[in-house]
């Protein structure tokens, strides 16, 4: 029974496809029943060529930031493009968490750093620290992200005196091709989580269903999350402490630890 601490329970994952596979075996691992419902896509930004241009100037940067596994992805195909690996493999790197890291690493990146809490806040102090707030006013910093995403880690490098660069790698857009899949399992009523690992997954889900669990619990990857879905309307019962997958399952699991937690706020077993 401890191997499996989430027999029983039922976990819709919100993570678009291709990324959500990684999710489902985590929990499937400690014995959760898995729901797979993209509630977002991934498509070419509004500027197709802004990262391949980035690419081609890469050895220009001092430091390079990409935000998202799907940003390294994007950048990989743009520097191979560009014939700039050599620039990147070589360059400073830093990436708002350990699973964005660890795609630079297959790229061949030594070394990147990574900040204690993974959010844009904490990825900018990191970087500020590491170059000194003298040398940052003389750096060029290139970030790769989602179109439309959170300006914290740009308006905070240029407030440090940055001169900074946003290369847009990916646009995110509603998938309603999940719209019935997610109508079902909320009306049936026999889902026990719902779980969001970001903000625009969020956003997505209340566009296509609305503010509504169907009983379910609400799990956050993160406060930045968390606070999205607040302010959607939607209720969050439990926010990962370490701001992973890995972590958003231990987040799961201690829950269902708790004596009395699930038969106290949520209407079956």
């Amino acid at each position: 029974m401890t191997s499996s601490p989430l027999a029983g329970q039922h976990v819709l994952v919100t993570r678009p496809a291709g990324q959500a596979e990684g999710f489902r075996a985590l929990l499937e691992a400690v014995g959760a029943t898995v729901t797979t419902a993209p509630t977002i896509r991934l498509v070419p930004p509004s500027d197709p060529g802004a990262l391949g241009r980035a690419a081609a100037r890469l050895a220009e940067y001092d430091w390079i930031v990409p935000t998202s596994v799907n940003a390294v992805r994007r950048l990989a195909a743009a520097v191979s493009e560009a014939d700039s690996l050599g620039a990147l493999v070589t360059g400073r790197l830093a990436a708002v968490g350990p699973a964005t890291a660890d795609a630079l690493c297959g790229l061949g990146v030594a070394e990147c750093l990574v900040p204690p809490a993974y959010r844009g806040e904490a990825l900018a102090d990191e970087i500020v620290a590491a170059t000194g707030p003298e040398s940052l006013s003389d750096s060029r910093i290139l970030i790769v992200q989602a179109e439309r995403a959170r300006p914290v880690l740009r308006e905070r490098l240029v407030a440090a005196g940055a001169r900074v660069d946003v290369a847009p790698a990916y646009a995110v857009e509603v998938n309603r091709d999940v719209r019935e899949a997610l109508r079902e399992f909320i009306e049936l009523g026999r889902g026990d989580w719902l779980t969001f690992t970001a903000s625009s997954a969020a956003r997505a889900f209340v566009h296509l269903v609305g503010a509504q669990t169907g009983g379910a619990l609400v799990a956050a990857i993160s406060p930045v999350t968390a606070a999205t879905l607040s302010g959607l309307g939607l209720p969050v019962h439990v926010v990962a402490a370490t701001h992973s997958m890995p972590g958003l399952v231990d987040a799961l699991v201690a829950s269902a630890a708790r004596p009395g937690r699930l038969a106290a706020t949520h209407g079956h077993a």
